[in-house]
């Protein structure tokens, strides 16, 4: 960050290049107007700090000076000044003035600094992928280079219906369209049709771009959904600034409901298996035996107990038994449709509640499994399961309660007869 002083106090112009080195900006001291001037037509600045009172002109005629040079209209402009007349600094500010700081404001301009320069120097870390409309080769040349030279992705397509097809197939982080397109889909049509989509591309960040700079338009823009509106011709220095704060705020956006999904699956989710857990089974399962019920749809239970699993923790450790107990749960997952829920019951024990599925089916489904794990040798061991099934319409069971006790009491028969087997509810 490179910083440009313009005081004729010496001695304030140390006090002032102190504070602004201290936020991170190195600095260039001048005493006039003029030779402020002539080193801003040589050199790049990020940012100006100029006195109220210089020896060949006004801060607020600087101001206006520098507010009329192309090169140098968009710099922030700092005005340090020892007047408190509200009519002054309200004057500095109309002329351009970025802010107005007291001379013994030294440490409200350190802090100034300082966040200037972490926004400023973090500017152009954002980088995302650009869905770019615009039918204007000339200027979607010009914005492509000024978009990628800030570290984005630009795809370009020139009308709406190309747009549309690109959206559709890809993955982007912000939609920049010009309002007015080539072919029957305009800039305003994109927007519905972007927010009309029903998952999380429908939250897309959007921001339109036109030649008309009239309230309504921007009015019915932001109805229709777009985030933000620029008009053309636009400055490259706003352009950059809207486009790296929608595609931040989607980044930042995207990272809250991941984090959100993460928390909800450690809520749902069995650590150790990837299993659903015990609760979550207890609140999911209700809903789908009301509407086995309500509908006549045969549902089925399966509840899996691993045999003489505690020899298996007593002999060869807890960490041995925990690979055992996640190669099993692979096995369930495997065999379960999208309808099905598989769920880790506690220690051990495991729970398939298997939607649309009838007894014999139940009853098929167990024994592929139980046939699989035996077959399966987790670490070298020989690892058996004994199964209770349970059909809700055959068992009488009300709800998941006596569902289970009926699949469990099936499992405790198929461990006193000799393990490792499929036993059905009676």
């Amino acid at each position: 960050m490179k910083g440009l002083i313009v005081d004729p106090s010496r001695t304030y112009q140390k006090l002032l290049a102190s504070a602004l080195e201290s936020g991170g900006i190195k600095v260039t001291q001048v005493a006039t107007g003029g030779e402020a001037f002539k080193l801003l037509g040589q050199q790049q600045f990020n940012i100006v700090c100029v006195a109220m009172h210089l020896p060949d002109m006004e801060g607020t005629m600087f101001s206006s000076h520098l507010r009329a040079n192309i090169r140098t209209r968009q710099l922030p402009l700092i005005m340090i000044t020892s007047s408190e007349d509200k009519k002054t600094l309200d004057n500095a500010i109309a002329l351009g003035v970025t802010e107005v700081f007291a001379k013994d404001e030294l440490d409200k301009i350190t802090n100034y600094a300082a966040q200037f320069s972490m926004i400023r120097g973090n500017s152009n870390i954002t980088s995302g992928r650009i869905l770019y409309i615009e039918d204007s080769p000339s200027v979607a040349a010009v914005t492509t280079k000024l978009l990628e030279n800030n570290g984005f992705y630009l795809d370009h397509f020139a009308t709406g219906e190309q747009g549309m097809e690109a959206f559709k197939k890809n993955s982007y982080d912000l939609v920049l369209t010009d309002i007015v397109l080539e072919g029957r889909m305009s800039g305003y049509g994109i927007v519905r049709a972007i927010r009309d989509f029903n998952d999380e591309r429908a939250r897309i960040p959007i921001l339109a771009l036109s030649g008309f700079d009239d309230a309504a338009r921007k009015i019915e823009l932001l109805r229709s959904g777009a985030n933000d509106y620029v008009a053309k011709p636009m400055l490259n220095e706003e352009l950059i600034a809207r486009v790296n704060n929608l595609v931040t705020n989607k980044k930042l956006m995207d990272k809250t409901i991941e984090q959100q999904y993460r928390m909800e699956e450690l809520a749902m989710k069995d650590q150790l298996t990837g299993l659903y857990n015990r609760h979550f089974l207890m609140e999911a399962a209700p809903s789908k035996l009301s509407e086995s019920l309500r509908q006549n749809i045969p549902c089925s239970l399966l509840v899996m107990d691993a045999d003489k699993f505690k020899l298996i923790n007593d002999n060869y450790g807890h960490a041995t038994g925990d690979i055992v107990l996640k190669e099993m749960a692979s096995v369930l997952l495997k065999c379960t449709r999208k309808e099905d829920i598989a769920a880790r019951f506690g220690g051990e024990e495991f729970v398939l509640l298997l939607s649309h599925c009838n007894i014999s089916n139940a009853l098929a489904r167990a024994e592929k499994i139980r046939q699989t794990i035996e077959n399966l040798h987790p670490v070298g061991l020989n690892v058996t399961v004994s199964f209770g099934v349970a059909e809700m319409q055959q068992s009488a069971a009300k709800n998941f309660t006596e569902l289970f006790q009926a699949a469990d009491a099936a499992v405790y028969q198929a461990k006193s007869t000799g393990r490792n087997k499929v036993v059905t509810h009676s």
